[in-house]
């Protein structure tokens, strides 16, 4: 007589997979893994090379404007350039500068665009070089007001920034 669990004898009990299918899944999920983490460290951004430089002073739009009105300065003094091309060298510096600091389209504006639109300041550094920048030297009186045109720019370039 037969136990209650035996099998009859055409049926076998189960089958157990062999030991090499596991270690070929988990081995199959490192590669992965591995493979993943290569990407990674392959495809990264690198930092770059830090090198160290000796800081160089850097020069400021302010101190650029500056050193651009005392040479236009020392050039009319000199007599290299006329008082009216001062002036006009002077205006092209402060609309420069105006255009660097503010949100005015200085260097394309016109008397009548600054005197609606700029502060004050800039206006009436503006209206001093005008009819010197225009008019012919005899009316425009350039050699007359060229050091209170050099004063006015340097100091809204120095006051501004």
């Amino acid at each position: 007589m037969r136990a209650a669990g035996d099998l009859q004898p055409e049926f076998h009990g189960p089958v157990a997979y062999g030991d090499r299918w596991i270690w070929l899944a988990l081995l199959a999920l490192v590669l992965v893994a591995l493979y993943y983490v290569a990407v990674v460290w392959f495809t990264r951004e690198r930092a770059p090379a830090t090198t160290v430089w000796a800081p160089r002073p850097e020069r400021t739009a302010q101190q650029e404007h500056l050193d651009r009105i005392d040479r236009i300065e020392g050039d009319v003094r000199a007599g290299r350039t006329t008082a009216r091309a001062g002036h006009q060298q002077l205006s092209e510096t402060v609309r420069s500068y105006a255009g660097l600091v503010t949100h005015l389209p200085a260097t394309t504006m016109a008397l009548a665009d600054f005197r609606r639109q700029a502060p004050g300041v800039l206006a009436e550094t503006i209206e001093l070089m005008y009819p010197p920048e225009f008019a012919p030297d005899d009316i425009g009186e350039a050699q007359e007001r060229f050091a209170d045109a050099v004063d006015r720019a340097r100091r809204l370039v120095s006051t501004w920034g």
